[in-house]
């Protein structure tokens, strides 16, 4: 069984239980909150999914949001992230390489629009329609318009341009690592 909780930490650190958790569908990969912590958002990656839960005002844990239509989260989601204006969420499906015959499953950074906890498909950014292309993580510069994404199965960082709500679909530099 998996669940999502909340903890109060006293002034030695120490960590209480506060409110009730929230029972998941499956086993989470990755979870965020939104800027202002009014939501959290959850990925898994077995089935690949997203779902967002409501924040109470008390900072207790709530009711899982009705989303106004279908999510896209790509093949085996791992990260999702939210930006510093709070209108988007970047979901990171991984993919899978090819094994035993069976062929690979392209990756993507799904970027949803995101506002009240509902989340509508923007683009899914898939260099080469996702092949060769597996991204695990993404992370902001803290004061320029770049994401940085670490691609697990090249062994290779790229980084990514933000203009407003517009992610750039190929990244600008790629990094050997």
């Amino acid at each position: 069984q998996h669940h999502v909780s909340a903890f109060r930490i006293d002034g030695s650190g120490a960590l209480t239980p506060h409110g009730h958790p929230i029972p998941l569908p499956s086993r989470p990969i990755h979870m965020t909150t939104d800027m202002p912590s009014e939501y959290v958002l959850v990925a898994f990656n077995h089935p690949s999914a997203l779902r967002v839960y409501r924040i109470n005002p008390d900072a207790t844990l709530g009711e899982e949001v009705p989303q106004p239509g279908a999510i896209d989260p790509g093949m085996y989601a791992h990260q999702v992230r939210v930006t510093d204006n709070n209108r988007l969420a970047i979901l990171v499906a991984r993919g899978n390489d090819p094994v035993s015959g069976k062929p690979e499953d392209p990756g993507a950074l799904k970027v949803f629009h995101f506002g009240n906890g509902r989340l509508t498909n923007a683009v899914s950014v898939a260099p080469h329609g996702g092949y060769g292309f597996g991204p695990r993580h993404l992370d902001f510069h803290p004061s320029q318009p770049w994401v940085y994404v670490s691609l697990e199965r090249e062994n290779k960082l790229d980084m990514f341009t933000l203009d407003g709500d517009t992610l750039s679909p190929w990244p600008r530099f790629r990094q050997e690592t």
